[in-house]
């Protein structure tokens, strides 16, 4: 009986399930380069948790699908390679402090021929990088084409090649071949590079089939971005009929990171597939609805392998030479004046990480004029920098709240150091005499220092504008992960007639950004200006900012105090005219929400309200605020359909003129209720005929408002694009109707990627002017360039009938010029 029972006793537990074996055992379910699909540990292994096969072979839990399929990345393989079905098991679930995934560069004596074909020797013993998962339509799921990457590095440049293969290679989109055009509608690879390792910068590369190049730089965990720097780089591409393929080589002379003998970069290494609007990388973060997730720093592999790698102290220099001949209307002397100028850009590595940057006689004639735009709010606008000088090392002067979106159509900032005050006035060039910048990292601290010394001038309105120094001092200091503490001082300095330099305006401030997640964001800042005019006052502002970017919510709540007399003159202030004292309020929150259709892929929808207010108005201390609810459709075939319906509330303090050409206009004293309805399409930026247009129906004060946007880019080929906006706003007031127009056109003609000529024109009736800018550019040598440059201008008067009609009365030249620009780059 004893005998009996012992033996069943034996059998139970040689058929019961083990708590090391059975429960937490799983099947690899399906393989992509390093990682490994895995289902059926039920909730046994956790992020970190340490797997191993039959074979010994050893992985890592580096995302969780859902309750039942986890992503394991393969740390070791022990003999066999794993196959689809093996068994697996967890040994522990302690959390690992490894990365989650690890790519490795290779150290070749010299590196590969650049022609866009991985056949180069240098090539050869380069690990190949595979395993690219969705970000979307699918999340973390193999890509539907294969990619492989290699990384090689020699003494002065790291080299990328990808090799993307393509079961359909006849329907690449490959439509810009121009530097910095939009490709991210074409068929594309990116990098992403963070070589600090500090998760909160990087430079960004993306590089197409034609080998066509565009790059930013990355600041804030990639939530900001300058896509106007210039890095000095090489790629070439190569279509054969398995896809195609580039090779990328980045001098080391162009990144900044520290010296150390085993060194650790964060990378993110990703492909777009334009027909299929698939985007596929290495590391995919949380779901979210903004279009920018690619630039995020948060969530990255590591690259590894960088043995004994030394920073080169970057020392160039580029004179150049500017002869040309300008004829203006306006002048006393109208006939055309030929000038000669000429000067130097200087850089220089004071450290690896610490670059001086100097400039005499700085010019920007090759830089393009803003985009025409209409204005019919009590804001400001806000523009982007375009000139190169204040481009390089832009991010580290960021400070204060960024602008939401870009050109015209951005929300303003308030930020208190804003380049574009430094030699503009009123839309007109001021001359710049010296030039000084300093920027770089040393530890855990960043760096920036800003002297620029610009000259005086009178402007075609008459107005005299003195000789002026600006002054910047920029520190940010890492305390924890994703997370930094800073100041800054910016200084404007002035002569005052028959005195010394005693006329100033300065401001200082304090900021913080706190991360505790990648998907929580804090960021605020406090300042204070004076100013040297003896009615003026110290002037105080603060700002905070949460944001939540999660699976499919996302989120902002913003606060602004900006105090009556707080006025940065090197800044920018988005202050509404009759306001003394502004609190700003902003909620938003957005829904990506699936579809899952054969038609549509998501539905992105969300509202967001801002409310104004003046404490110091005892009797009505609101002042503006606006509520608008939009839904963004987004079709598989990457075209977007938008409606928005808006509701506002607008306190008139000051009166204001919507129209330049309309004076007797005025929108009068007053509180106004209006709504607002638009809608329109948005094609994918994949298509060679992209036409787009947007309509707005509603109120605007004391009328109607009605505005139609039409956009169409045609892309026959790589090397033509031809890109035509039209805008107009037809008001209906009480006191008169009218029209505002805005015609661009940009045609564009790429004789190879480093050589192109570019036609732009644009017409504003409200302002009564037109121009016609035509740009030659061809960049000889890496960092050299010749420019020929065309500008005319026009100014285009009307008379405004009975009928409220524009008649136009005379098109006259304003004024033309004719420049040639050289310019030499000599590295040492």
């Amino acid at each position: 009986m004893i005998r009996a029972c012992l033996l069943g006793l034996f059998c139970i537990a040689i058929c019961a399930p083990s708590a090391n074996s059975d429960d937490t055992a799983g099947i690899v379910k399906e393989i992509t380069g390093d990682l490994a699909y895995v289902s059926g540990l039920n909730g046994a292994a956790s992020l970190g948790s340490q797997l191993q096969m039959d074979n010994g072979s050893t992985l890592q839990v580096i995302k969780k699908l859902d309750d039942d399929v986890l992503v394991a990345r393969v740390v070791e393989e022990n003999g066999s390679s794993i196959k689809v079905a093996d068994r697996i098991r967890v040994v522990t679930t302690q959390t690992s402090g490894d990365a989650p995934r690890a790519v490795y560069a290779t150290r070749v004596d010299n590196g590969p021929k650049m022609d866009g074909r991985l056949d180069d020797p240098a090539w050869q013993n380069a690990k190949p990088i595979e395993g690219f998962v969705q970000r979307d339509p699918g999340y973390w799921v193999p890509s539907t084409e294969r990619t492989t990457a290699r990384i090689v590095y020699d003494q002065r440049k790291i080299y990328f090649g990808f090799e993307c293969f393509d079961s359909e290679p006849h329907k690449i989109v490959a439509n810009n071949m121009r530097r910095d055009s939009q490709l991210w509608g074409d068929d594309n690879v990116q990098i992403l590079l963070d070589t600090y390792n500090d998760r909160q910068t990087g430079a960004f590369f993306f590089v197409n089939s034609l080998g066509a190049k565009r790059d930013l730089i990355l600041s804030r965990e990639g939530r900001t971005y300058n896509d106007d720097w210039d890095c000095i780089w090489e790629a070439k591409g190569h279509r054969d009929d398995k896809g195609w393929s580039v090779e990328v080589a980045i001098p080391f002379d162009q990144l900044r990171f520290k010296d150390e003998e085993d060194a650790v970069w964060g990378i993110n290494l990703a492909r777009f597939i334009a027909r299929k609007t698939e985007s596929t990388a290495l590391m995919i973060g949380q779901r979210s609805t903004s279009p920018t997730q690619r630039y995020r720093t948060t969530d990255l592999a590591e690259l590894r392998g960088l043995k004994s790698l030394k920073t080169r102290r970057v020392f160039q220099i580029k004179p150049y030479v500017l002869p040309g001949a300008v004829k203006d209307l306006q002048a006393d002397d109208p006939s055309a004046q030929t000038s000669f100028e000429s000067g130097v850009d200087l850089r220089y590595g004071l450290t690896p990480n610490m670059i001086l940057d100097l400039s005499y006689n700085t010019d920007f004639a090759q830089v393009e004029g803003d985009q025409e735009e209409v204005n019919l709010t009590q804001f400001s606008q806000f523009f982007p920098e375009k000139r190169e000088f204040f481009l390089e090392g832009s991010n580290l002067f960021d400070f204060g709240e960024a602008a939401t979106r870009r050109g015209g159509d951005s929300r303003p900032p308030t930020i208190l150091f804003y380049s574009r005050r430094i030699g503009l006035e009123s839309g007109e060039p001021v001359p710049i005499l010296l030039g000084s910048k300093l920027t770089g990292k040393a530890g855990k601290t960043s760096i920036g220092a800003l002297n620029v010394l610009t000259d005086s001038k009178t402007l075609h309105d008459d107005t005299f504008v003195q000789r002026s120094n600006f002054s910047v001092l920029r520190l940010k200091h890492d305390v924890i992960a994703r997370s930094n503490i800073g100041a800054i001082i910016v200084n404007k300095q002035a002569p005052v007639p028959n005195a010394g330099w005693d006329q100033y305006n300065r401001a200082a401030g304090l900021d913080f950004s706190f991360s505790p997640s990648n998907a929580l964001n804090f960021q605020g800042f406090y300042a204070q200006t004076w100013d040297s005019a003896e009615d003026a006052q110290t002037g105080a502002a603060g700002f905070l900012q949460a944001t939540y970017s999660g699976g499919i919510y996302s989120s902002t709540l913003k606060y602004v105090d900006i105090g009556e007399h707080f006025l940065p003159k090197a800044g920018f202030v988005n202050r509404r005219a009759g306001l003394k004292r502004l609190r700003r309020y902003e909620a938003q929150f957005r829904a990506r929400i699936p579809a899952n259709t054969n038609l549509i892929r998501y539905i992105s929808t969300g509202p967001r309200f801002r409310l104004f207010t003046d404490p110091s108005d005892p009797t009505n201390k609101v002042k503006f605020w606006d509520l608008q609810v939009s839904t963004y459709t987004r079709f598989n075939a990457g075209d977007w359909y938008r409606v928005e319906f808006a509701r506002t509330h607008d306190v008139v303090e000051r009166t204001f003129k919507p129209s330049k050409k309309r004076p007797d206009i005025i929108i009068p004293h007053g509180t106004y209720n209006f709504t607002k309805f638009g809608t329109g399409p948005y094609p994918s930026r994949s298509r060679k005929v992209r036409p787009e247009f947007d309509i707005e129906i509603g109120n605007y004060y004391t009328g109607k408002r009605y505005k139609l946007s039409l956009e169409n880019t045609f892309m026959p080929s790589g090397k033509l694009s031809i890109e035509t906006d039209y805008e107009v706003n037809w008001l209906r007031l009480p006191q008169g109707n009218f029209n505002i127009q805005v015609l661009s056109n940009r045609l564009i003609y790429s004789f190879s990627t480093d050589f192109y000529v570019k036609l732009f024109a644009q017409w504003n009736n409200d302002r009564e002017q037109a121009s016609v800018n035509v740009l030659l550019n061809y960049r000889f040598r890496p960092g050299s360039d010749i420019y020929f440059v065309y500008d005319q201008g026009f100014d285009v008067t009307y008379d405004h009938n009975l009928d409220d009609r524009d008649v136009l009365r005379e098109w006259s030249e304003r004024n033309r010029a004719v420049l040639i620009k050289v310019s030499y780059m000599l590295g040492m």
